[in-house]
């Protein structure tokens, strides 16, 4: 398999149209082609893998494709800071976490004084983090999500489509599972060699891999694969312990309100204290989440933070911190109120 690269034809007028680049290694003629190709692709299919294959994947990761469908329906809203949602405040506190923690650990300059550094952003959906890596002095930009429409909607945010700005980075973009534990998949194999990064992060989509260990274990190898000594992967979750809190709290089997609702399967947990099985695995502990304006009965999984914790040590991980979004904000809201 061959990575999918998803780019936009050259303007052939000039103008303001630009190309989605990738590392200099890649000759512009190669990349052309690459462009032409994708033109005459279907895109309304889900790809699993780095590759082009259509065949849909089997066994323990039957939701991939599920995953990518998903994403793929969801239009992009081009919504602002202060209008256009109904969970707008929801957005912007997560926009915030996000933004600091890209403030936080991408560096600013390198050893010579120079600015700009490359990112590795684990699904990048329709690249709504742009703008913050951006800010960041980010300098090549390597995007990656399941959903290819989300992709291609990213490769028009790059270029600047619905009157925004176009990025001034170098980019490029792959349509791919970089959970699927296939040797032939993992991500290192599909960048050029002497792409090295400050940063990888992973928002709102890590707990996706624990689905089972073999596919956790794959996303923390992506992610370690290509940082710079000293480098800082960051990731977003749901927290495991709120959702267990609020479960045990509940009438029933499912929590929430008008914007969100939690179930999990009568199969998850046992007896009047929903007791979780202490020598059952932690991986595949699986509730359906909705989200108002953003998911609709998708399966995630509760992650599990001294497995996660493990597993990240040994793809050579050694774990900065970890924090509620709660006790984040307390702890970061006055060295960061500026991003409010």
């Amino acid at each position: 398999n061959t990575p999918r690269q998803v780019g936009k034809e050259p303007n052939p007028g000039g103008g303001a149209g630009r190309r989605v680049r990738p590392a200099a290694a890649m000759e512009d003629a190669h990349l052309a082609q690459l462009h032409a190709d994708l033109s005459t692709k279907d895109y309304s299919r889900t790809k699993a893998g780095l590759g082009s294959s259509s065949a849909e994947p089997a066994g323990p990761y039957d939701n991939v494709v599920a995953v990518a469908a998903h994403y793929n329906g969801i239009a992009d809203r081009h919504r602002s800071l202060t209008s256009g949602s109904d969970i707008l405040h929801l957005r912007n506190l997560n926009n915030w976490v996000k933004s600091v923690l890209i403030r936080k650990h991408l560096p600013r300059a390198d050893q010579f004084g120079r600015r700009g550094h490359a990112v590795l952003d684990l699904a990048c959906g329709k690249g709504g983090d742009m703008l913050k890596f951006k800010a960041g002095g980010c300098a090549l930009y390597v995007g990656i999500d399941i959903a290819l429409k989300s992709v291609r909607d990213a490769v028009e945010r790059y270029n600047g489509a619905n009157n925004r700005a176009p990025m001034p980075f170098r980019a490029l973009f792959l349509a791919g599972d970089f959970c699927d534990p296939s040797p032939a998949l993992e991500l290192d194999r599909h960048l050029p060699r002497e792409m090295r990064f400050a940063l990888a992060s992973c928002q709102m989509a890590l707990h996706y891999s624990f689905k089972s260990e073999a596919c956790a274990r794959a996303l923390l190898a992506n992610a370690a694969a290509r940082l710079h000594p000293g480098g800082v992967f960051v990731a977003t979750v749901p927290d495991a312990n709120v959702l267990v809190r609020r479960l045990r709290a509940a009438h029933g089997l499912s929590f929430g309100n008008a914007f969100y609702r939690v179930e999990f399967e009568p199969s998850a947990c046992s007896g009047e204290a929903k007791a979780f099985d202490p020598s059952a695995s932690p991986f595949g502990l699986a509730y359906r989440f909705s989200l108002h304006e953003a998911l609709e009965d998708c399966e995630e999984y509760l992650v599990h933070m001294p497995t996660l914790t493990r597993l990240a040590a040994e793809a050579g991980l050694d774990l900065l911190y970890a924090s509620n979004f709660t006790d984040f904000f307390q702890a970061e809201a006055g060295k960061h109120a500026d991003l409010l």
